[in-house]
């Protein structure tokens, strides 16, 4: 019997509840991105721990609401996951090929939500799976390996409340959003972005929601703590934007961006102009077309920061699934397999040799990965073995400084082993986690440059290098100088304040 509502009592919007996709090609689509987790998990213990993975544990030991350079998330995950493992690099890795996992499945139902049928979704699906940078945030913990999946769990709901109008979609918007920022600020740009796209070109209803709304006062609670710790620090995040800055030129800067961000997708790429093209062009996708104009402007918002290209890179499994939604089937599209496939198979081979462990790591400054972010995983044991040998000619009393956060990591994980029991680093985050005690009179400074210690030493003196067993590899963790630093300039706490640097 239908109800009857009182005149006073407005109706409630009901949902959409047609639904005229394909069947989610569960069984393919999840083969598919077992088969990628499988590959991450067999090469999650190779080489060793990523600079950052080394940084996040020590982090994990000095917990605080917030970081320099991040929210807690990732630095209490990756020391809680170290502590009940007993130091499984394996275990530690575990996340980050989950959500790999996950974001497959996530990128083939926005496919869905596209229209997209099993060819669709398997395309897109392998299409994100297959990408370096992918495999790269699916091989060790990273900020990114979570930033990337939410951002696709993100544009996964945008896309089917559009379908659907069923404001639920709104409300797990802000939860998602919430888990993100408790791992990356870079959420918020999509946000605002996105928002300020379907003001200017629909649909204009989606702010008039009032779900969204609270979805956004979910996400603004998560986000509270770490707000307030970065208030109360002086906005340190703001120094660290303009330190990345700095590095994004290091990799062409502004006019190198659109290469850098294509080469992440690898071969990929071409499916992704394509879907662009149908997000904004194609009749069939209007409705989404927004989600188009927020790519451009994020585009564009990131190369007039000078940020990092990775930066976009939550936006690929969006981009995939629209261009792989728009290749049929249809009489006109029976070539797809014949070219998707094939190249398909390339991209994840070149993304497999320039992103995974897969060369001998005594030839891997001859590999084509003698440039990556792989070459950072290789060294730290023997770095702190090195530095625990140093450390032994110095008198009781001698503290540990390092020039990078990266290298006080690697010590607070490997040095115990060695004799370094305590390390301090005026680098980045590390730099809040404690100051030399007064009264050290002794530094055993590793890294850096002579010159510049002597604006805080009276007395530098040379101490050795770290080992470098690896063929000429070079890295943060391979011939690193090391310096004896005696007659301190001034009384601990100010010297601290002039030795803390974000770049």
């Amino acid at each position: 019997m239908k109800q009857i509502l009182p005149d006073h009592v407005a109706p409630v919007a009901e949902p959409v509840v047609d639904d005229t996709r394909p069947a989610f090609a569960g069984r393919a689509v999840g083969a598919l991105a077992g088969l990628v987790g499988l590959v991450l998990l067999l090469t999650s213990g190779s080489y060793g721990y990523h600079r950052d993975e080394l940084y996040f544990l020590a982090a994990g030991a000095h917990l605080d609401w917030g970081y320099v350079d991040q929210p807690p998330l990732v630095p209490v995950l990756a020391w809680t996951l170290d502590f009940i493992s007993g130091g499984s690099l394996v275990v530690l890795r575990l996340p980050a090929i989950v959500l790999v996992v996950l974001g497959m499945l996530v990128t083939a139902a926005i496919a869905r939500e596209f229209g997209g049928g099993k060819r669709a979704q398997v395309i897109a699906s392998a299409a994100y799976g297959t990408a370096p940078i992918t495999l790269l945030v699916g091989h060790w913990l990273a900020t990114n390996s979570l930033d990337m999946f939410f951002w696709a769990l993100a544009t996964l709901l945008l896309v089917r409340w559009v379908r659907t109008r069923d404001d639920r979609a709104l409300v797990l918007l802000g939860v998602s959003a919430g888990v993100a920022l408790q791992a990356k600020y870079l959420i918020v740009f999509l946000l605002v972005v996105t928002a300020v796209a379907a003001a200017v070109v629909g649909p204009r209803e989606i702010l008039r929601r009032r779900m969204l709304w609270v979805g956004a006062g979910i996400a603004l609670v998560c986000a509270l703590p770490t707000v307030i710790w970065q208030a109360a620090n002086g906005w340190p995040q703001l120094e660290m934007s303009e330190a990345v800055a700095q590095a994004a030129e290091a990799t062409g800067g502004r006019v190198g961006y659109v290469p850098t961000l294509l080469s992440l997708a690898g071969l990929s790429a071409v499916l992704m102009l394509f879907g662009l093209w149908r997000l904004m062009a194609a009749q069939q996708m209007r409705q989404w077309r927004f989600l188009g104009w927020s790519f451009i402007g994020l585009l564009v918002v990131f190369i007039a920061m000078n940020g990092r290209a990775d930066y976009l890179a939550g936006m690929f499994p969006l981009l995939m699934a629209a261009g792989a939604a728009g290749l049929g089937p249809s009489p006109r599209t029976r070539w797809v397999p014949w070219v998707a496939w094939p190249a398909l198979t390339a991209s994840a081979a070149l993304a497999v040799a320039l992103m995974l462990p897969v060369f001998p790591v005594q030839s891997l400054a001859t590999s084509p990965q003698a440039q990556a972010e792989s070459v950072q995983t290789v060294g730290w044991p023997q770095f702190a073995a090195s530095v625990g040998e140093a450390y032994k000619q110095l008198p009781d009393g001698t503290a540990v400084l390092t020039e990078d956060y990266a290298q006080a990591g690697a010590l607070f994980k490997f040095g115990p082993q060695s004799g370094v029991q305590t390390v301090y680093s005026a680098h980045r985050g590390y730099w809040y986690f404690g100051t030399p005690p007064d009264g050290t009179k002794t530094v055993l400074f590793v890294g850096g440059d002579p010159t510049e210690l002597q604006r805080f030493f009276g007395s530098v003196r040379p101490a050795g290098k770290t080992g470098n067993p690896y063929g000429g590899l070079k890295n943060l963790a391979l011939d690193v100088p090391m310096w004896v630093c005696e007659q301190p300039v001034d009384d601990w706490p100010r010297l601290w304040q002039r030795m803390r640097h974000i770049a």
